[in-house]
C-alpha cells in the first residue's frame, strides 16, 4: 500500500468499542495509516431473567423468533444450551428473523436460516416491511438486551398479535479505559471518534460531562453507525460528519476513509 492509499495517514481515531469488533476496525485503521486508540465504553454480559425457564421450556410456542443484534443471536444460544435438544426437534416449525447482515450471519454461523431481513436495518423498518410484506405471528420471541427498544414488540402488539420479550443480555459501562479517554481529550490528540451504539455515546458524553471535556471534545469528527445513534448524538449537540448508509463496521470505515480522501483533494 502506497503512501497515497493511506487517507488516514497519522489521524488519531477513538475506536468505542472492544473485542473481536474493535480489534478488527483498530487493524483497519492502522492499514490506512492511522492511529487507533480502542478504549471500550460498551461491554455485554448474560442477564439473569426469572422467567427464562419459562422462555426456554415454551420456545415450540413460538411462530417467529427475532433478533434485532448479534450479541441476542450469541446469549440466546448460551442460554439455550440445557435446551438445545428439544430445541433442535422444534427447530424446523419455526422461523427466524434478523434486523442486520451481521445478525443474519451470526445464525447462518449455528446453521439456522433467517426467513426475514428488513432492507434498512432499524427496528422501525423492520416493524414496517415485516407487514408490508403480508408476514405475520400469532406469538413471537424477541431475545434482546436491557437497552433494546420495544418498538417491534410493540408493532406485534398493536396487531393484537403476542410479542414477548426475553432480555438475554445486559449492556454495561466498563470504565477500566475511563482514565485513558480523559488523557486523550485533554491532551486534544484525537482527530474523530467512531460509535456504533447510543449507549456507547451516552458513556462518552457522560466521562466528557463529568470532567468538564467538553470543549475539547467538540475539536473532534464524529463517526456513527445508524439513524439512532447519529440522532442521539446530534440531541446532544454533536455534529456527524459520517455515517453510512448501511449499518455495519465495515461500511462505516470505508465512509471513514472517503471523508478524510474527500479532505485531501
Amino acid at each position: 500500500m502506497t503512501a497515497d492509499s493511506k487517507p488516514l495517514k497519522g489521524k488519531h481515531i477513538l475506536i468505542t468499542r472492544g473485542g473481536e469488533q474493535g480489534v478488527q476496525f483498530c487493524s483497519w485503521v492502522a492499514n490506512a495509516g492511522g492511529v487507533p486508540h480502542m478504549v471500550q465504553l460498551i461491554d455485554f454480559r448474560p442477564h439473569e431473567d426469572p422467567n427464562a425457564q419459562m422462555y426456554m421450556k415454551s420456545i415450540k410456542e413460538y411462530e417467529w423468533i427475532i433478533f434485532t443484534s448479534k450479541n441476542g443471536v450469541n446469549y440466546f444460544f448460551q442460554h439455550m444450551r440445557e435446551h438445545m435438544n428439544e430445541f433442535a426437534r422444534v427447530l424446523p416449525d419455526i422461523r427466524f428473523a434478523a434486523v442486520g447482515e451481521k445478525t443474519r450471519a451470526e445464525l447462518e454461523k449455528r446453521n439456522v436460516q433467517s426467513h426475514f431481513m428488513p432492507n434498512i436495518y432499524t427496528a422501525e423498518d423492520f416493524a414496517r416491511e415485516f407487514f408490508e410484506k403480508g408476514l405475520t405471528g400469532e406469538r413471537v420471541l424477541i431475545p434482546k438486551g436491557n437497552l433494546a427498544g420495544k418498538t417491534i414488540a410493540e408493532s406485534f402488539r398493536s396487531r393484537n398479535l403476542r410479542a414477548d420479550e426475553w432480555i438475554v443480555y445486559d449492556t454495561f459501562y466498563p470504565s477500566e479505559d475511563e482514565g485513558m479517554l480523559i488523557t486523550l481529550l485533554q491532551e486534544d490528540r484525537l482527530d474523530m471518534a467512531v460509535f456504533a451504539s447510543p449507549s456507547a455515546f451516552q458513556h462518552y458524553q457522560s466521562v466528557v460531562d463529568r470532567n468538564g471535556l467538553l470543549g475539547h471534545s467538540q475539536k473532534l469528527y464524529y463517526a456513527s453507525i445508524g439513524t439512532v445513534t447519529k440522532k442521539k448524538m446530534e440531541k446532544a449537540g454533536y455534529q456527524v460528519d459520517v455515517c453510512p448508509d448501511t449499518f455495519t463496521m465495515d461500511e462505516m470505515f470505508a465512509e471513514i476513509r472517503r471523508f478524510y480522501d474527500g479532505r485531501q483533494q
